[in-house]
């Protein structure tokens, strides 16, 4: 199955959003934020990796 471009960029984006995300919640102290926002990151972060490997 090939990914179309702009679903590859749009978990590109989220993964970055949700980093972003984390850092400003761990930064004010807001912890359940920051975890959920870790969660989702690393969940979209795997989501691009089977997006990407071995051509699919």
């Amino acid at each position: 199955m090939n990914a179309p471009a702009w679903r590859i960029w749009l978990v590109t984006a989220l993964v970055c959003g949700w980093g972003i995300l984390t850092i400003r919640f761990v930064s004010q102290n807001t912890w359940p934020l920051a975890a959920i926002s870790l969660v989702l990151a690393v969940f979209n972060a795997y989501t691009l990796y089977n997006l990407t490997r071995r051509g699919k």
